[in-house]
């Protein structure tokens, strides 16, 4: 009985704070903006140094007070599932269909795409081949999809071989007018956070892994981690960005040779556009951390997010030098999470 007595007392103290609280809402702000502070406290500040590479090798230049670099991350097309080995792994007639919608909506958007990074497994290869054949509006064998293996032989990280040149090396694939890049550190693996939460089935399966296995876990959490760190950046990857980047006031190529500067890279910024932009071919476990991190969430919830089969997800990086302080600010949205709209329903898959 006295439990039953202090639960409803409980509960009437409860209301009344609640009623004081609509009542402190409409007369007295402040008060509902202190009792939101304490409700839901700041976790932690938007840490504007986070790309502490990018601060060292890409420097603002006085000319060019703010810029915006867009990453577009593709998840590869349907794919056969129950295959044995990853290099069996290919598009399904569906995932076919994914990637060439995928490569249509990037046309209408209208972007233009300075390199396009993907991974070297065969189903993201596949999708890039689809996706090259819309926005080149050409031929898919003119990719060179079909002569190609379905995984080059894995390259090997020796001391003598900077993981940036491990990671990135020059597609197999071909486009009429695009940059190409593939990447190893991009192929699809687990992220070197564990999910929370977690299901059951997981744990189950990464007790049950030997000493061998777990090595090769570790490994794969290794590679994607570092996968972050050398392609989700604010510092330019592409010739043109470079360029946009430094902005009109540096521009070594269209001043020398006369060139209208509306025409060149450079005057990017001065029209409000993205200094660069990448597109990314790839896989939902990497591009789910590459998410997290970038937007500095805990990198534990990459598992809630759901990226559909050809959806898209894009990140627009943008670069301020506020004249009052001077000192840069570096920010990250998300212009788009796992966006399958230009899909109809009897395309979508996850």
């Amino acid at each position: 009985m006295q439990l039953f007595c202090r639960l409803k007392i409980t509960v009437a103290l409860a209301a009344a704070g609640a009623t004081l609280l609509s009542i402190n809402e409409s007369r007295d702000p402040p008060y509902f903006v202190d009792a939101c502070k304490y409700l839901f406290p700041q976790s932690s500040k938007w840490d504007h140094s986070w790309d502490n590479k990018s601060t060292v090798l890409n420097k603002p230049k006085p000319f060019v007070k703010t810029y915006y670099k867009l990453l577009i991350f593709v998840r590869h097309g349907q794919y056969e599932t129950g295959a044995e080995s990853s290099d069996k792994k290919v598009l399904t007639e569906v995932g076919w269909q994914q990637a060439r919608r995928a490569g249509k909506r990037l046309r209408e958007l209208g972007y233009t795409i300075d390199c396009v990074v993907h991974s070297d497994m065969i189903r993201a290869r596949q999708t890039t081949a689809a996706i090259l054949a819309e926005l080149d509006e050409m031929n898919i064998i003119e990719t060179g999809i079909e002569s190609l293996p379905a995984r080059c032989p894995p390259r090997v990280l020796t001391a003598d071989c900077p993981l940036e040149d491990w990671a990135l090396c020059p597609s197999p694939l071909q486009s009429r007018t695009l940059s190409l890049l593939e990447s190893a550190s991009m192929a699809e693996g687990p992220p070197p956070v564990d999910p929370e939460p977690q299901s059951r089935s997981r744990r189950k399966r990464i007790r049950s892994l030997n000493a061998a296995e777990m090595a090769e876990h570790i490994g794969h959490q290794n590679r994607i981690q570092s996968s972050f760190t050398y392609h989700v950046h604010h510092r330019a990857l592409s010739p043109d960005g470079a360029i946009a980047m430094d902005g009109p006031g540096a521009c070594a190529v269209c001043e020398p040779l006369g060139l209208n500067p509306s025409l060149c890279a450079c005057s990017r910024t001065l029209r409000n556009q993205p200094a660069e932009v990448i597109l990314f071919v790839g896989h939902a476990n990497v591009f789910r951390y590459w998410l997290c991190r970038a937007l500095q969430l805990p990198p534990e919830a990459w598992l809630r997010i759901s990226l559909p089969h050809g959806s898209f997800t894009e990140l627009l990086f943008e670069q301020i030098v506020p004249e009052r302080t001077g000192e840069v600010e570096r920010t990250v949205t998300a212009l788009r999470i796992g966006d399958d709209g230009h899909l109809p329903p009897e395309l979508q898959s996850r």
